[in-house]
């Protein structure tokens, strides 16, 4: 695995000899959130991950707001960095509404698109909560381990154990002017999640929509009309798992992924 920085944006790619794939993490996540998947698509997949601008170890924005077009310029970044010319592209939660605008606008690169458990819109009770969250400041802490006592995922369902929890936190901070902090920048919450409806139509290319069997973000019913509305979509419930279905059940997820991209033309 290689990590570099390409103008503004954070890279680690896993390499290999198989078609190129393209890792989309969360909201406030990074790039490690696809560590245990990966190695489950070792000579299947030349897979890379970006972190968005505001997320991980890629620069903020500075004087304007974080909206999708440009994350959708981070994924062009990355695809022109690796020479890519079709790829295809998996997003989680966030990164999955990303990859499904990248679909929509620059359908002609891909071979395909993957988008994990995810919400096609804000519902009432999760808008008032993210309201909440996103009118802090950035939170500053004196010391790293009163940072990770602090880490939770959100939404809090997961198999993820403590160590691993703990793991994951610690590649989400780091130490500033002012003392530690997350890596991902706070104004990143202000991202507006408008409804996606109206949009799943126009999205041509094959679509893979995955959900965890006991996700509360993306229930059955709602997994069922996102496929409805794509002109090729297909869906996939992961048992067992929750939201965060890369940390929950890797080994499925990644097979799930490999039996579709397995059916897709050439």
């Amino acid at each position: 695995m290689t990590s570099r920085k390409v103008g503004a944006i954070h890279l680690r790619e896993w390499g290999g000899p198989g078609v190129p794939l393209l890792l989309l993490h969360g909201m406030a996540a990074h790039t490690h959130w696809w560590d245990p998947v990966v190695p489950a698509w070792k000579g299947t997949f030349h897979v890379a991950a970006l972190d968005f601008r505001g997320h991980g170890d890629s620069d903020w924005l500075e004087g304007e707001a974080y909206e999708s077009a440009r994350w959708v310029e981070d994924i062009e970044t990355a695809r022109k960095a690796m020479g890519w010319e079709r790829f295809i592209l998996v997003g989680h939660s966030m990164g999955a509404r990303i990859a499904l605008d990248y679909a929509e606008r620059h359908g002609d690169r891909l071979r395909g698109v993957a988008a994990i458990d995810f919400l096609p819109e804000f519902y009432e009770s999760r808008s008032r909560s993210h309201e909440t969250v996103r009118s802090r400041p950035q939170p500053v802490y004196d010391t790293e381990e009163t940072m990770l006592a602090k880490f939770r995922l959100q939404p809090p369902g997961t198999l993820l154990d403590e160590a691993g929890l703990r793991e994951l936190g610690r590649h989400g901070v780091r130490r500033g002017p002012l003392g530690w902090s997350w890596k991902f920048d706070w104004r990143s919450f202000s991202f507006p999640y408008g409804p996606i409806w109206e949009q799943l139509p126009g999205i041509a290319v094959d679509a893979l929509i995955v959900r965890g069997e006991h996700s509360t973000v993306m229930p059955r019913e709602i997994m069922d009309k996102v496929v409805a509305l794509l002109p090729r979509g297909r869906g996939v419930e992961i048992a067992g798992a929750h939201h965060h279905i890369p940390l929950d059940k890797p080994e499925e997820l990644a097979a799930a992924v490999s039996a579709w991209a397995a059916s897709l033309p050439a």
